[in-house]
């Protein structure tokens, strides 16, 4: 059965863009490995991170994605390693990808570290055209199933503390054209840029707020700032809310269940009229350390 219309798989290619997936995340300041393969380590333990977003529901056939990351610090403390991998689905498109990533870490004063970071993979792009649903049922042009592969090689530069960290990162210097040539090229006006930075208030003994940021630049494609605060109470319980330039309103909700496993919620609303057309965007993350150390950067929120 067709179940796609052209239109709603133009809106999607067209709004959702978001590094080399589509599919973009709002829960990044909780997992920035997901953005920058400097961070690869961070928790100083085994960290495994897991997602699932569904964008627009109750729009047939909108926009989702899952994602699993896991990385670690090795014997050598100065260096990280670090696997991801995603799958999304935006109308006929379904692409998947991978990659592997290492990090070399310096200590600095006061517990800080800086940190590089590279990663290099694959992400397979593929569209059945047969879904769409046409006015003329034997139009050829959408008859067949197109495939590409692309490589995906990124870089990151970042530092971080148990109050604070920023960072920024180029999630892959290639770009594939995939609608067009179909090439892979250097074109640093078609890749993005990411800026990110968060700060850990300590109010009181227990509460303490988290402010952060992120900022997607690209030359060739929309640009946005994602501004948001979080308020942690009692080192567990976490409630935020953050405006996304792009005409979107995003909160969260999470819990700490243990010191090691950690629960969160976001809702994404749009402002746009596309918002009373849908019952919002839903991600849901589960993250999970394998044991960390008492003076390494704070496993629940750095």
């Amino acid at each position: 059965m067709k179940k796609n219309f052209l239109i709603i798989f133009i809106v999607c290619i067209a709004t959702v863009s978001f590094a080399q997936k589509e599919v973009r995340m709002s829960q990044y300041m909780y997992n920035k490995y997901v953005i920058n393969p400097a961070f690869g380590g961070s928790h100083e333990a085994l960290s495994l991170f897991g997602s699932f977003r569904k964008q627009w529901i109750g729009i047939e056939n909108s926009p989702q994605g899952a994602f699993f990351s896991m990385h670690s610090p090795l014997n050598n403390e100065k260096v990280a390693l670090g696997i991801q991998v995603f799958s999304e689905n935006i109308a006929v498109a379904n692409n998947t990808g991978f990659n592997a990533s290492y990090t070399y870490r310096i200590k600095l004063a006061n517990e800080a570290n800086l940190a590089l970071g590279v990663s290099a993979g694959l992400v397979n792009y593929k569209s059945n055209w047969s879904d769409v649903a046409l006015v003329d049922p034997v139009d050829e042009a959408f008859g067949n199933t197109e495939q590409s592969m692309a490589p995906w090689l990124g870089f990151g530069v970042g530092v971080y503390h148990n109050k604070y960290f920023a960072g920024f990162s180029i999630p892959s210097f290639l770009f594939h054209d995939r609608f067009g040539t179909g090439d892979n090229s250097l074109d640093f006006a078609s890749i993005d840029y990411l800026l990110t930075a968060g700060y850990l208030f300590q109010l009181s003994s227990g509460f303490s707020i988290q402010p952060s940021s992120l900022i997607r630049i690209n030359g060739s494609q929309k640009s946005y700032v994602d501004m948001g605060c979080t308020g942690v109470l009692m080192n567990a319980l976490m409630i935020g809310v953050s405006y996304r330039t792009t005409n979107e309103v995003v909160g969260i909700l999470g819990y700490q269940v243990t010191p090691q496993f950690r629960f969160t919620y976001s809702l994404d609303y749009d402002i746009d009229p596309i918002g009373s057309y849908n019952n919002g965007t839903h991600e849901i993350a589960i993250q999970f350390d394998f044991g960390y150390k008492i003076n390494t950067p704070n496993p629940k929120f750095f």
